[in-house]
Protein backbone atom coordinates (compact mmCIF):
# COMPACT_ATOMS: atom_id res chain seq x y z
CA UNK A 1 0.00 0.00 0.00
CA UNK A 2 2.53 2.58 0.81
CA UNK A 3 4.19 2.37 -2.70
CA UNK A 4 0.52 3.00 -4.16
CA UNK A 5 0.71 6.09 -2.38
CA UNK A 6 3.97 6.88 -3.57
CA UNK A 7 3.47 6.56 -7.10
CA UNK A 8 0.21 8.16 -6.59
CA UNK A 9 2.12 11.34 -4.98
CA UNK A 10 5.12 11.41 -7.57
CA UNK A 11 2.16 11.26 -10.32
CA UNK A 12 0.53 14.69 -9.14
CA UNK A 13 4.08 16.04 -8.34
CA UNK A 14 4.78 15.53 -11.80
CA UNK A 15 1.38 16.69 -13.30
CA UNK A 16 2.57 19.98 -11.57
CA UNK A 17 5.71 20.38 -12.80
CA UNK A 18 4.30 20.55 -16.13
CA UNK A 19 1.73 22.57 -15.16
CA UNK A 20 1.25 25.91 -17.87
CA UNK A 21 -0.37 28.15 -14.89
CA UNK A 22 2.64 31.29 -13.91
CA UNK A 23 -0.33 32.79 -11.98
CA UNK A 24 -1.42 35.40 -15.23
CA UNK A 25 -4.75 35.76 -16.50
CA UNK A 26 -5.71 36.69 -20.31
CA UNK A 27 -5.41 40.47 -21.23
CA UNK A 28 -9.16 40.38 -21.76
CA UNK A 29 -9.95 38.50 -18.38
CA UNK A 30 -12.73 40.71 -16.31
CA UNK A 31 -12.34 41.25 -12.54
CA UNK A 32 -15.64 42.70 -11.03
CA UNK A 33 -16.75 43.62 -7.61
CA UNK A 34 -21.10 42.86 -6.50
CA UNK A 35 -23.05 44.26 -4.25
CA UNK A 36 -27.18 43.39 -3.64
CA UNK A 37 -29.66 46.54 -3.08
CA UNK A 38 -31.00 45.09 0.17
CA UNK A 39 -27.69 44.84 1.76
CA UNK A 40 -26.16 48.45 0.81
CA UNK A 41 -29.11 50.47 -0.36
CA UNK A 42 -30.76 51.65 3.07
CA UNK A 43 -33.68 54.39 2.08
CA UNK A 44 -36.01 51.48 2.72
CA UNK A 45 -38.84 53.59 2.73
CA UNK A 46 -37.74 56.48 0.64
CA UNK A 47 -38.64 58.47 -2.54
CA UNK A 48 -41.80 55.74 -3.24
CA UNK A 49 -40.32 53.10 -2.51
CA UNK A 50 -42.16 50.01 -1.22
CA UNK A 51 -41.60 47.27 1.50
CA UNK A 52 -40.00 44.43 0.58
CA UNK A 53 -40.40 40.86 1.77
CA UNK A 54 -36.70 41.01 3.19
CA UNK A 55 -38.28 44.13 5.01
CA UNK A 56 -41.07 42.75 6.17
CA UNK A 57 -38.87 39.90 7.31
CA UNK A 58 -36.38 41.77 9.09
CA UNK A 59 -38.87 43.97 11.12
CA UNK A 60 -40.41 40.83 12.63
CA UNK A 61 -40.69 40.37 16.41
CA UNK A 62 -38.62 38.61 17.36
CA UNK A 63 -36.31 39.27 14.85
CA UNK A 64 -34.52 36.42 12.76
CA UNK A 65 -31.44 38.57 12.51
CA UNK A 66 -28.64 38.39 14.82
CA UNK A 67 -29.04 41.53 17.32
CA UNK A 68 -31.82 42.63 15.77
CA UNK A 69 -30.42 44.05 12.84
CA UNK A 70 -32.39 46.00 9.88
CA UNK A 71 -31.20 47.12 6.21
CA UNK A 72 -33.05 50.25 6.82
CA UNK A 73 -29.87 52.38 6.42
CA UNK A 74 -27.22 49.51 5.46
CA UNK A 75 -24.28 51.26 4.18
CA UNK A 76 -26.30 54.01 2.86
CA UNK A 77 -25.66 53.57 -0.58
CA UNK A 78 -28.80 55.07 -1.76
CA UNK A 79 -27.50 58.02 -0.97
CA UNK A 80 -23.67 57.70 -1.47
CA UNK A 81 -24.07 55.39 -4.58
CA UNK A 82 -21.11 58.10 -6.12
CA UNK A 83 -18.78 57.77 -3.64
CA UNK A 84 -19.35 53.85 -4.04
CA UNK A 85 -18.55 53.64 -7.53
CA UNK A 86 -15.65 55.95 -7.17
CA UNK A 87 -14.57 53.29 -4.66
CA UNK A 88 -14.87 50.50 -7.58
CA UNK A 89 -13.24 52.65 -10.18
CA UNK A 90 -10.20 53.09 -7.28
CA UNK A 91 -9.93 49.32 -7.35
CA UNK A 92 -9.46 49.07 -10.94
CA UNK A 93 -12.27 46.96 -11.03
CA UNK A 94 -13.58 45.90 -15.01
CA UNK A 95 -17.49 45.95 -13.55
CA UNK A 96 -19.95 46.56 -11.22
CA UNK A 97 -22.31 43.74 -9.95
CA UNK A 98 -25.20 45.81 -8.35
CA UNK A 99 -29.28 44.60 -8.30
CA UNK A 100 -32.43 46.31 -8.89
CA UNK A 101 -34.76 46.39 -6.11
CA UNK A 102 -38.34 45.57 -6.88
CA UNK A 103 -39.72 47.36 -4.52
CA UNK A 104 -38.11 50.45 -5.69
CA UNK A 105 -39.38 50.74 -9.19
CA UNK A 106 -42.67 48.97 -8.67
CA UNK A 107 -43.61 49.47 -5.03
CA UNK A 108 -46.81 47.07 -5.33
CA UNK A 109 -44.89 44.92 -7.32
CA UNK A 110 -47.39 45.84 -10.63
CA UNK A 111 -46.36 48.08 -13.65
CA UNK A 112 -49.88 50.17 -12.87
CA UNK A 113 -47.74 51.85 -10.18
CA UNK A 114 -43.96 53.05 -11.94
CA UNK A 115 -41.80 55.11 -9.24
CA UNK A 116 -40.43 57.44 -11.38
CA UNK A 117 -37.76 58.28 -8.72
CA UNK A 118 -36.75 53.96 -8.55
CA UNK A 119 -35.71 54.29 -12.16
CA UNK A 120 -34.36 57.41 -12.04
CA UNK A 121 -31.75 56.41 -9.37
CA UNK A 122 -30.61 53.07 -11.34
CA UNK A 123 -30.10 55.22 -14.33
CA UNK A 124 -28.26 57.71 -12.50
CA UNK A 125 -26.07 54.41 -11.12
CA UNK A 126 -25.39 53.28 -14.46
CA UNK A 127 -24.42 56.60 -16.00
CA UNK A 128 -22.10 56.67 -12.86
CA UNK A 129 -20.53 53.51 -13.63
CA UNK A 130 -20.28 54.20 -17.24
CA UNK A 131 -18.54 57.49 -16.19
CA UNK A 132 -15.65 55.03 -14.98
CA UNK A 133 -15.24 52.65 -18.09
CA UNK A 134 -17.01 50.00 -15.90
CA UNK A 135 -19.50 47.58 -17.31
CA UNK A 136 -22.57 47.57 -15.39
CA UNK A 137 -23.87 44.00 -14.77
CA UNK A 138 -27.64 44.57 -13.31
CA UNK A 139 -29.45 41.37 -11.24
CA UNK A 140 -33.10 42.00 -11.62
CA UNK A 141 -34.11 39.97 -8.88
CA UNK A 142 -31.90 39.42 -5.82
CA UNK A 143 -34.34 38.08 -3.00
CA UNK A 144 -36.31 41.70 -2.82
CA UNK A 145 -40.27 40.15 -3.70
CA UNK A 146 -42.99 43.27 -3.48
CA UNK A 147 -44.43 42.63 -0.16
CA UNK A 148 -48.16 43.15 -1.23
CA UNK A 149 -47.80 40.41 -3.55
CA UNK A 150 -45.96 38.06 -0.63
CA UNK A 151 -49.22 39.37 1.27
CA UNK A 152 -51.48 38.51 -1.80
CA UNK A 153 -49.75 34.72 -1.95
CA UNK A 154 -48.47 35.71 -5.03
CA UNK A 155 -44.90 34.25 -3.95
CA UNK A 156 -42.47 32.20 -5.95
CA UNK A 157 -44.66 29.17 -5.53
CA UNK A 158 -47.82 30.48 -7.51
CA UNK A 159 -47.24 30.47 -10.91
CA UNK A 160 -49.18 33.63 -11.29
CA UNK A 161 -45.86 35.33 -9.92
CA UNK A 162 -44.17 34.70 -13.53
CA UNK A 163 -45.91 36.98 -15.90
CA UNK A 164 -46.07 39.43 -13.06
CA UNK A 165 -42.25 39.33 -12.70
CA UNK A 166 -42.05 39.41 -16.64
CA UNK A 167 -44.02 42.69 -16.47
CA UNK A 168 -41.53 43.84 -13.90
CA UNK A 169 -38.05 43.18 -15.99
CA UNK A 170 -39.44 44.40 -18.97
CA UNK A 171 -39.77 48.04 -17.19
CA UNK A 172 -36.09 47.73 -15.65
CA UNK A 173 -34.84 46.84 -19.15
CA UNK A 174 -36.72 49.56 -20.96
CA UNK A 175 -35.58 52.04 -19.22
CA UNK A 176 -31.56 51.23 -18.40
CA UNK A 177 -30.56 50.25 -21.56
CA UNK A 178 -26.93 50.67 -21.16
CA UNK A 179 -26.39 47.35 -18.93
CA UNK A 180 -23.85 45.17 -19.90
CA UNK A 181 -25.26 41.58 -18.59
CA UNK A 182 -28.13 40.71 -17.41
CA UNK A 183 -29.05 38.35 -14.60
CA UNK A 184 -32.12 37.17 -14.18
CA UNK A 185 -32.33 35.82 -11.51
CA UNK A 186 -29.68 35.32 -8.08
CA UNK A 187 -29.16 31.93 -6.28
CA UNK A 188 -32.58 30.42 -6.79
CA UNK A 189 -31.65 27.12 -4.30
CA UNK A 190 -31.29 30.30 -1.84
CA UNK A 191 -34.73 31.37 -3.00
CA UNK A 192 -37.00 28.28 -3.17
CA UNK A 193 -34.71 26.03 -0.71
CA UNK A 194 -33.89 28.10 2.39
CA UNK A 195 -36.70 30.55 1.92
CA UNK A 196 -39.41 28.17 1.13
CA UNK A 197 -38.04 24.63 2.68
CA UNK A 198 -35.94 24.82 5.48
CA UNK A 199 -37.11 28.72 6.47
CA UNK A 200 -33.17 30.15 7.23
CA UNK A 201 -34.39 33.26 4.86
CA UNK A 202 -37.36 35.35 3.97
CA UNK A 203 -40.25 34.30 3.93
CA UNK A 204 -39.56 31.93 6.59
CA UNK A 205 -41.42 28.86 4.57
CA UNK A 206 -41.00 24.97 6.41
CA UNK A 207 -42.54 23.01 3.96
CA UNK A 208 -39.03 21.26 2.28
CA UNK A 209 -39.82 18.56 -0.30
CA UNK A 210 -42.88 20.47 -1.29
CA UNK A 211 -42.99 23.92 -1.66
CA UNK A 212 -39.35 24.22 -2.05
CA UNK A 213 -39.40 22.08 -5.53
CA UNK A 214 -42.77 24.20 -6.64
CA UNK A 215 -40.77 27.27 -6.13
CA UNK A 216 -37.65 25.57 -8.04
CA UNK A 217 -40.43 25.08 -10.97
CA UNK A 218 -41.40 28.50 -10.87
CA UNK A 219 -38.58 30.35 -10.46
CA UNK A 220 -37.30 28.54 -14.07
CA UNK A 221 -39.97 29.03 -15.73
CA UNK A 222 -40.23 32.88 -14.88
CA UNK A 223 -36.46 32.56 -15.94
CA UNK A 224 -37.19 31.07 -19.49
CA UNK A 225 -39.73 33.87 -19.59
CA UNK A 226 -37.89 36.47 -18.99
CA UNK A 227 -35.21 35.18 -21.37
CA UNK A 228 -37.50 34.83 -24.15
CA UNK A 229 -39.03 38.51 -23.48
CA UNK A 230 -35.45 39.40 -23.94
CA UNK A 231 -34.78 37.88 -26.79
CA UNK A 232 -37.84 38.96 -28.39
CA UNK A 233 -38.63 42.39 -27.78
CA UNK A 234 -35.35 43.58 -27.50
CA UNK A 235 -33.21 42.43 -30.38
CA UNK A 236 -31.25 45.60 -30.63
CA UNK A 237 -29.51 44.86 -27.04
CA UNK A 238 -26.52 43.23 -26.93
CA UNK A 239 -26.18 42.26 -23.24
CA UNK A 240 -25.79 38.35 -22.35
CA UNK A 241 -28.67 37.31 -20.32
CA UNK A 242 -28.36 34.37 -17.68
CA UNK A 243 -29.30 33.61 -14.07
CA UNK A 244 -26.54 32.81 -11.02
CA UNK A 245 -26.32 29.41 -9.84
CA UNK A 246 -25.05 28.75 -6.54
CA UNK A 247 -22.90 25.74 -6.50
CA UNK A 248 -20.57 24.08 -4.11
CA UNK A 249 -18.05 21.42 -4.22
CA UNK A 250 -19.00 18.02 -2.42
CA UNK A 251 -15.80 15.29 -2.61
CA UNK A 252 -16.94 11.92 -1.60
CA UNK A 253 -15.17 10.92 1.92
CA UNK A 254 -14.86 7.33 0.84
CA UNK A 255 -13.47 6.63 -2.70
CA UNK A 256 -16.48 3.74 -2.16
CA UNK A 257 -19.16 3.87 -4.84
CA UNK A 258 -21.77 4.65 -2.40
CA UNK A 259 -19.68 7.39 -1.04
CA UNK A 260 -19.16 8.82 -4.76
CA UNK A 261 -22.90 8.44 -6.00
CA UNK A 262 -23.67 10.82 -2.44
CA UNK A 263 -21.65 13.44 -3.86
CA UNK A 264 -22.88 13.57 -7.04
CA UNK A 265 -26.82 13.57 -5.71
CA UNK A 266 -25.41 16.64 -3.88
CA UNK A 267 -24.46 18.12 -6.82
CA UNK A 268 -27.23 17.27 -8.72
CA UNK A 269 -29.92 18.36 -5.98
CA UNK A 270 -27.92 21.67 -5.44
CA UNK A 271 -26.35 22.40 -8.71
CA UNK A 272 -28.14 20.35 -11.09
CA UNK A 273 -31.63 21.54 -10.31
CA UNK A 274 -30.92 24.79 -12.04
CA UNK A 275 -27.93 23.91 -14.60
CA UNK A 276 -29.64 20.45 -15.95
CA UNK A 277 -33.22 22.02 -17.68
CA UNK A 278 -31.18 25.12 -19.13
CA UNK A 279 -28.44 22.95 -20.56
CA UNK A 280 -29.94 19.32 -21.11
CA UNK A 281 -33.69 19.94 -20.42
CA UNK A 282 -36.20 18.91 -17.85
CA UNK A 283 -34.63 17.80 -14.46
CA UNK A 284 -31.36 15.43 -13.42
CA UNK A 285 -32.39 12.10 -13.86
CA UNK A 286 -30.88 11.13 -10.18
CA UNK A 287 -33.14 14.09 -9.20
CA UNK A 288 -36.20 12.78 -10.59
CA UNK A 289 -35.45 9.35 -8.95
CA UNK A 290 -34.46 9.79 -6.03
CA UNK A 291 -37.63 12.16 -5.48
CA UNK A 292 -40.24 9.99 -6.85
CA UNK A 293 -38.75 6.68 -5.25
CA UNK A 294 -39.34 8.72 -1.61
CA UNK A 295 -42.66 9.76 -2.62
CA UNK A 296 -43.78 6.37 -3.17
CA UNK A 297 -42.55 5.40 0.04
CA UNK A 298 -44.49 7.75 1.94
CA UNK A 299 -48.00 6.83 -0.03
CA UNK A 300 -47.83 10.18 -3.02
CA UNK A 301 -49.82 8.57 -5.61
CA UNK A 302 -46.98 10.77 -7.52
CA UNK A 303 -43.99 12.74 -7.36
CA UNK A 304 -43.28 15.54 -4.83
CA UNK A 305 -41.23 17.14 -7.55
CA UNK A 306 -43.60 19.08 -10.36
CA UNK A 307 -42.96 17.72 -13.68
CA UNK A 308 -42.07 19.51 -17.16
CA UNK A 309 -44.05 19.26 -19.54
CA UNK A 310 -42.48 18.45 -23.09
CA UNK A 311 -43.25 21.97 -24.20
CA UNK A 312 -41.92 23.29 -21.17
CA UNK A 313 -39.02 21.51 -21.28
CA UNK A 314 -37.90 22.94 -24.44
CA UNK A 315 -38.73 26.24 -23.49
CA UNK A 316 -36.32 26.29 -20.60
CA UNK A 317 -33.73 24.42 -22.16
CA UNK A 318 -31.15 26.99 -23.92
CA UNK A 319 -31.75 30.16 -21.94
CA UNK A 320 -28.40 30.75 -20.89
CA UNK A 321 -25.85 32.99 -23.20
CA UNK A 322 -23.04 32.32 -20.35
CA UNK A 323 -23.05 30.55 -16.94
CA UNK A 324 -22.85 32.39 -13.66
CA UNK A 325 -21.45 30.77 -10.90
CA UNK A 326 -21.39 31.67 -7.10
CA UNK A 327 -18.81 29.07 -5.17
CA UNK A 328 -18.33 29.70 -1.43
CA UNK A 329 -17.38 26.65 -0.03
CA UNK A 330 -16.84 22.66 -0.10
CA UNK A 331 -17.75 19.39 2.23
CA UNK A 332 -17.07 15.66 2.24
CA UNK A 333 -20.20 13.93 1.51
CA UNK A 334 -20.98 10.53 2.65
CA UNK A 335 -23.52 7.92 1.80
CA UNK A 336 -26.01 7.39 4.86
CA UNK A 337 -28.97 5.06 4.79
CA UNK A 338 -32.66 5.29 3.70
CA UNK A 339 -34.47 7.95 6.23
CA UNK A 340 -37.72 6.51 7.64
CA UNK A 341 -40.76 7.08 5.47
CA UNK A 342 -42.78 9.35 7.64
CA UNK A 343 -39.63 12.24 6.93
CA UNK A 344 -40.07 14.66 3.63
CA UNK A 345 -37.58 16.82 2.94
CA UNK A 346 -35.13 17.73 0.47
CA UNK A 347 -32.59 16.23 2.63
CA UNK A 348 -33.93 12.89 2.84
CA UNK A 349 -34.21 12.97 -1.21
CA UNK A 350 -30.62 13.53 -1.54
CA UNK A 351 -29.70 11.17 1.05
CA UNK A 352 -26.05 12.03 1.84
CA UNK A 353 -24.25 13.83 5.15
CA UNK A 354 -21.85 16.39 4.55
CA UNK A 355 -18.38 16.41 6.61
CA UNK A 356 -16.01 19.20 6.90
CA UNK A 357 -12.83 18.86 5.60
CA UNK A 358 -9.95 18.26 8.50
CA UNK A 359 -8.31 21.22 9.19
CA UNK A 360 -10.19 23.66 7.07
CA UNK A 361 -11.06 27.14 8.53
CA UNK A 362 -14.25 28.33 8.93
CA UNK A 363 -15.57 31.85 8.32
CA UNK A 364 -17.38 33.99 10.74
CA UNK A 365 -20.89 33.09 8.74
CA UNK A 366 -20.05 29.29 9.31
CA UNK A 367 -18.58 28.52 5.23
CA UNK A 368 -15.71 26.63 5.26
CA UNK A 369 -12.24 28.25 3.18
CA UNK A 370 -11.81 25.36 0.60
CA UNK A 371 -10.14 27.27 -2.20
CA UNK A 372 -8.89 24.97 -4.74
CA UNK A 373 -12.54 23.45 -4.45
CA UNK A 374 -13.53 26.07 -7.01
CA UNK A 375 -11.28 24.12 -9.87
CA UNK A 376 -13.17 20.96 -9.48
CA UNK A 377 -16.44 22.90 -9.80
CA UNK A 378 -15.45 25.07 -12.58
CA UNK A 379 -14.44 21.64 -14.80
CA UNK A 380 -17.28 19.93 -13.80
CA UNK A 381 -19.36 22.12 -15.29
CA UNK A 382 -17.37 22.51 -18.76
CA UNK A 383 -18.01 18.83 -18.41
CA UNK A 384 -21.75 18.25 -17.85
CA UNK A 385 -23.09 21.48 -19.31
CA UNK A 386 -21.78 21.78 -22.32
CA UNK A 387 -18.49 23.20 -21.96
CA UNK A 388 -20.04 26.90 -21.91
CA UNK A 389 -18.52 30.37 -21.07
CA UNK A 390 -18.52 31.21 -17.28
CA UNK A 391 -18.09 34.09 -15.51
CA UNK A 392 -17.92 33.64 -11.62
CA UNK A 393 -20.39 36.28 -10.38
CA UNK A 394 -19.36 35.61 -6.44
CA UNK A 395 -16.69 34.47 -4.27
CA UNK A 396 -15.35 35.68 -1.03
CA UNK A 397 -14.98 34.77 2.66
CA UNK A 398 -15.87 36.71 6.16
CA UNK A 399 -14.32 37.78 8.99
CA UNK A 400 -15.58 39.74 12.19
CA UNK A 401 -14.38 43.65 11.51
CA UNK A 402 -12.14 43.61 13.97
CA UNK A 403 -9.06 44.61 12.11
CA UNK A 404 -8.33 45.95 8.58
CA UNK A 405 -5.21 43.57 8.37
CA UNK A 406 -7.47 40.64 6.63
CA UNK A 407 -4.60 38.92 5.98
CA UNK A 408 -7.09 35.61 5.83
CA UNK A 409 -9.05 37.33 3.09
CA UNK A 410 -5.93 37.66 1.29
CA UNK A 411 -4.67 34.70 1.32
CA UNK A 412 -8.03 33.14 0.26
CA UNK A 413 -8.09 35.28 -2.40
CA UNK A 414 -4.72 34.35 -4.12
CA UNK A 415 -6.03 30.64 -3.24
CA UNK A 416 -8.95 30.99 -5.43
CA UNK A 417 -7.48 32.93 -8.15
CA UNK A 418 -4.91 30.85 -8.58
CA UNK A 419 -7.20 27.37 -8.38
CA UNK A 420 -9.16 29.59 -10.87
CA UNK A 421 -6.36 29.78 -13.10
CA UNK A 422 -6.04 25.78 -12.94
CA UNK A 423 -9.11 24.93 -14.19
CA UNK A 424 -8.39 27.59 -17.20
CA UNK A 425 -4.70 26.07 -17.94
CA UNK A 426 -4.96 22.63 -17.23
CA UNK A 427 -8.56 21.98 -18.92
CA UNK A 428 -9.25 24.99 -20.52
CA UNK A 429 -12.61 25.96 -19.07
CA UNK A 430 -13.90 29.30 -20.70
CA UNK A 431 -14.06 31.73 -17.11
CA UNK A 432 -14.14 35.27 -19.06
CA UNK A 433 -14.15 36.67 -15.49
CA UNK A 434 -14.28 36.64 -11.82
CA UNK A 435 -16.83 38.74 -9.25
CA UNK A 436 -15.89 39.51 -5.55
CA UNK A 437 -18.29 39.63 -2.73
CA UNK A 438 -18.41 42.38 -1.78
CA UNK A 439 -17.25 45.61 -2.41
CA UNK A 440 -18.63 46.92 1.44
CA UNK A 441 -19.28 45.29 4.61
CA UNK A 442 -23.29 44.81 4.78
CA UNK A 443 -26.43 43.09 5.96
CA UNK A 444 -25.81 39.69 5.68
CA UNK A 445 -29.05 38.20 5.53
CA UNK A 446 -30.10 36.29 8.83
CA UNK A 447 -26.53 37.14 10.61
CA UNK A 448 -26.46 40.78 10.05
CA UNK A 449 -23.72 42.84 10.34
CA UNK A 450 -21.76 40.59 12.45
CA UNK A 451 -20.09 38.35 9.35
CA UNK A 452 -17.75 40.86 7.21
CA UNK A 453 -17.27 40.41 3.76
CA UNK A 454 -16.24 43.67 2.05
CA UNK A 455 -13.23 44.82 0.74
CA UNK A 456 -14.11 48.06 2.45
CA UNK A 457 -14.96 48.18 6.28
CA UNK A 458 -18.24 50.07 6.80
CA UNK A 459 -18.77 52.10 10.34
CA UNK A 460 -22.50 51.13 11.33
CA UNK A 461 -22.25 52.97 14.32
CA UNK A 462 -21.38 56.11 12.92
CA UNK A 463 -24.29 58.17 11.00
CA UNK A 464 -21.93 59.05 7.82
CA UNK A 465 -21.56 54.85 7.42
CA UNK A 466 -17.54 55.52 6.57
CA UNK A 467 -16.32 53.40 4.38
CA UNK A 468 -12.89 52.62 5.37
CA UNK A 469 -10.06 50.05 3.44
CA UNK A 470 -9.05 46.89 4.38
CA UNK A 471 -5.48 45.43 3.39
CA UNK A 472 -7.59 42.98 0.87
CA UNK A 473 -8.09 46.15 -1.40
CA UNK A 474 -4.78 46.73 -2.09
CA UNK A 475 -4.40 42.97 -2.90
CA UNK A 476 -7.15 42.96 -5.30
CA UNK A 477 -5.95 46.48 -7.10
CA UNK A 478 -2.93 44.93 -8.22
CA UNK A 479 -4.37 41.45 -9.32
CA UNK A 480 -7.72 43.72 -11.10
CA UNK A 481 -4.63 46.23 -12.48
CA UNK A 482 -2.11 43.69 -13.38
CA UNK A 483 -4.12 40.26 -14.38
CA UNK A 484 -1.03 38.77 -12.23
CA UNK A 485 -1.50 36.93 -8.98
CA UNK A 486 0.67 38.29 -5.87
CA UNK A 487 2.54 35.46 -6.17
CA UNK A 488 3.32 35.75 -9.55
CA UNK A 489 4.98 38.95 -8.79
CA UNK A 490 7.22 38.10 -5.95
CA UNK A 491 8.48 34.61 -8.00
CA UNK A 492 7.00 32.22 -5.86
CA UNK A 493 6.45 28.16 -7.22
CA UNK A 494 3.33 27.98 -8.42
CA UNK A 495 3.82 24.36 -9.71
CA UNK A 496 4.74 23.82 -5.99
CA UNK A 497 1.99 25.01 -4.22
CA UNK A 498 -0.53 23.62 -5.99
CA UNK A 499 1.35 20.00 -5.73
CA UNK A 500 1.21 20.57 -2.61
CA UNK A 501 -2.62 21.40 -2.09
CA UNK A 502 -2.96 18.34 -4.02
CA UNK A 503 -1.59 16.22 -2.25
CA UNK A 504 -2.59 17.37 1.17
CA UNK A 505 -5.97 16.80 -0.86
CA UNK A 506 -4.64 13.29 -2.23
CA UNK A 507 -3.90 12.39 1.42
CA UNK A 508 -6.95 13.29 2.90
CA UNK A 509 -8.86 10.56 0.53
CA UNK A 510 -6.73 7.81 1.04
CA UNK A 511 -6.84 8.29 4.84
CA UNK A 512 -10.75 8.78 4.47
CA UNK A 513 -10.91 5.21 2.26
CA UNK A 514 -8.61 3.01 5.06
CA UNK A 515 -10.38 4.41 7.78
Amino acid sequence: MCKVVYCLVLLTYLRFCDAKNNGTFPSNFLFGVATSSFQIEGAWNEDGKGESMWDEYSHRVPSPINNNDTADIACDSYHKYKEDVKLLADLGADFYRFSISWPRILPTGYTDNINQKGIQYYQNLVREILKYNMIPVATLYHWELPQTLVAAKLDWTNPDLIDIFVNYTRVVIQNIPDVGFWITVNEPRQICHQGYGEGTLAPGGLNSGVDDYQCDYIVLKAHAKVYHMYKEEFPHYQAKMSLTIDCEWYQPLTNSKEDIDAARRYIDFECGMYSYPIYHGDWPPIVKERVKLRSGLQGYNRSRLPEFTPEEINYIKGTSDLYLLNIYFAYLAKDVPEAPSNVTSCQSDIRAELIQFPGISVGVNGFPIVPWSIENMLKFIKDEYKDPEILITEIGTSEDGSSLEDDMRIDYFEKTLYAVLEAMYNYNVKVIGVTVWSLLDNLEWTTGYTARFGLYHVNFSHPNRTRTPKKSVNYYKHVATTKRLLSAENGSNFNSISGFMTIILLFTILWNSFM
